[in-house]
């Protein structure tokens, strides 16, 4: 189903980020696992926060050999109070934090018409409330750091809308509206804030036969014909926390194969 192979997309060089202190949300698995795995093997300090426990000592357990270091912090992005703990246990033990990856979020797939207000309101409030909250946090920290660079997770079709996600498209066009609004505010802080648009991702989200067909669909819908893999998107995470992408901010970079461009991910 992936189609084209995938080239090695490891092309930072080692220690490139050595010394800086990262945050991942969302790091127990897909995505987010990835990036938490490959900021630590380019000599970062890594707190990967999420839900369980027991999925962020799994990433912890890929990641044992890396010149970096991994810190499993149980946190629940949604509740104000577990990401004050959070930033405060970073305050803490560090003193500093030099890169945020809001990369924490999930929505389902349904017509608008069928999605009720609670189920609007779960999907804007993992999506967008929590990535404004950790954000926000992330803003003192990286002050006393120097600066910093916050990369947002988004979606293929945050500009051009995704029939079935009524709901996640609005949540990541408002983290969108609110990352360029920030690049403008923080840059005199040195603080960089960015967007990524991953494609189509195949992790166990897409086990489910029905899932598997959306998959599929998404697949035929990319130009390039084969789904991004998780780690494609920790090395653009990378490179964006780097010393390379200081006068990169405000700006949302799609890793998708042309599926923006394209007829587009839909799911109804």
């Amino acid at each position: 189903m992936s189609g084209t192979p995938k080239p090695d997309p490891r092309t930072l060089k080692d220690n490139l980020l050595r010394g800086k202190i990262a945050l991942v949300t969302g790091a127990g698995s897909g995505i987010g696992r990835a990036c938490a795995r490959r900021l630590a093997e380019l000599g970062a300090t890594v707190i990967g926060a999420g839900r369980h426990e027991e999925t962020l000592l799994g990433t912890g357990s890929l990641i044992e050999d890396a010149p970096g270091r991994y810190e499993a912090i149980a946190c629940d992005v949604r509740e104000a109070g577990s990401v004050e703990e959070l930033f405060d246990s970073i305050e803490h033990h560090y003193s500093a934090l030099d890169v945020l990856v809001n990369n924490a979020g999930g929505q389902f797939f349904a017509p608008a018409t069928e999605i009720s207000d609670r189920g609007f309101q779960s999907v804007v409030d993992l999506n967008l409330t929590s990535v404004f909250r950790c954000t926000r946090s992330a803003h003192a920290l990286m002050s006393q750091s120097g600066g910093g660079a916050i990369i947002n997770m988004s979606l293929s079709g945050v500009e051009r809308g995704s029939m079935g996600l009524a709901h996640s498209i609005a949540a990541r066009a408002g983290v969108l509206g609110m990352t360029r609004t920030l690049a403008l505010e923080w840059a005199k802080s040195n603080i960089r804030v960015n967007c990524i648009g991953p494609g189509t991702v195949l992790t166990h989200g897409f086990s489910a036969e029905d899932e598997q067909e959306w998959a599929e669909r998404f697949l035929e819908a990319t130009p390039m014909q084969r789904d991004t893999a998780a780690e494609e998107v920790a090395e653009l995470v990378a490179f964006l926390a780097s010393p390379a992408a200081t006068m990169i901010t405000g700006q949302v970079l799609f890793i998708d194969g042309a599926a923006h461009l394209g007829p587009g991910l839909h799911t109804i």
